[in-house]
């Protein structure tokens, strides 16, 4: 797991704010793509500004502004792979769509998700993923390359506190930059029958 010891950054302020505004206002929303997002809060009150005048304008550019900050990317390749990486360690989708590139949200999002599934199959799951920094390679073609180096950490809830680490596996990822860096494919090690044994997976 990262920790810097610094104060957090703009983009962690911002991903923080919108997924506060998220739970609070629009938590239905947590599963919808950007693409979705961009019709609804972006197209549908443009028209509706069109026709509706200054009075409408107010909340419409809030929801943009609110929509264009939500989508966009990590300040760094490895910043997008971390999110991702503790997003799926505690189980959580909070912060997790805007370090997914746009392009490929639904096809990442059901990926995570399977392989969210697959950790939630062993008895126990995981308590968490464990990794330390993670490696950025040279640009290539507008892309980096992130890898990490992670293990899975389960306790031992019957009886003295005692944790089980798993082998370090290597995931691979592939970022992009588009105003900020976002997750375009995941190279991820096999849960059952890597992670844990196959039979181990219910």
């Amino acid at each position: 797991m990262i920790t810097t010891g610094q104060e957090p950054s703009r983009w962690t302020r911002l991903t923080s704010g919108y997924v506060r505004w998220e739970h609070r206002k629009a938590a239905r929303f947590n599963s919808w793509s950007s693409g979705r997002r961009w019709a609804t809060f972006v197209l549908l009150p443009t028209l509706v500004f069109c026709c509706g005048g200054t009075v409408v304008g107010v909340p419409v550019v809030w929801a943009i502004r609110e929509t264009v900050e939500a989508s966009r990317g990590a300040p760094s390749p490895d910043a997008a792979a971390n999110e991702y990486l503790m997003a799926l360690g505690y189980d959580t989708e909070d912060g997790l769509l805007p370090v997914l590139d746009d392009d490929h949200q639904d096809e990442l999002v059901a990926e995570w998700r399977a392989y969210r599934k697959a950790m939630d199959s062993t008895n126990p799951p995981p308590a968490r993923l464990d990794f330390g920094a993670l490696a950025v390679g040279p640009l290539d073609d507008g892309q980096a390359a992130v890898t990490a180096d992670v293990s899975a950490t389960w306790w031992d809830t019957g009886g003295p506190a005692t944790s089980y680490r798993s082998k370090a596996f290597t995931w691979r990822f592939r970022a992009r930059e588009d105003d900020g860096w976002q997750v375009v494919s995941v190279e991820a090690p096999a849960w059952c029958g890597g992670y844990v044994r196959q039979d181990a997976c219910q």
